[in-house]
């Protein structure tokens, strides 16, 4: 008989163990599971097991980079004190 023909997951699909995301974001596996612990980080929970989705951990760090930029430019926006003129000029 056949070997039913496996369907390969594709790549941005692919679940990822806490030392995977780790290597990826240049952090500590740790940090990995201290963030998801605290729920910051995107995580599908399989009984003990926890892996992470690589397009969910994607989508939300464009999600932290879009703060980040928002931040960012509101600092720069901001005046100075004691003067009406933005910092960047």
């Amino acid at each position: 008989m056949p070997e039913p023909a496996r369907q390969p997951i594709s790549q941005d699909g692919d679940l990822l163990t806490a030392e995977d995301v780790a290597a990826l974001l240049r952090v500590t596996a740790a940090w990995v599971y201290a963030e998801t612990r605290r729920r910051r980080i995107p995580h599908i929970r399989l009984g003990r097991y926890v892996r992470y989705r690589r397009d969910a951990l994607a989508a939300w760090m464009d999600q932290l980079e879009d703060r980040s930029d928002v931040v960012v430019r509101r600092r720069w926006d901001r005046p100075q004190r004691n003067s009406g003129t933005p910092r960047w000029t």
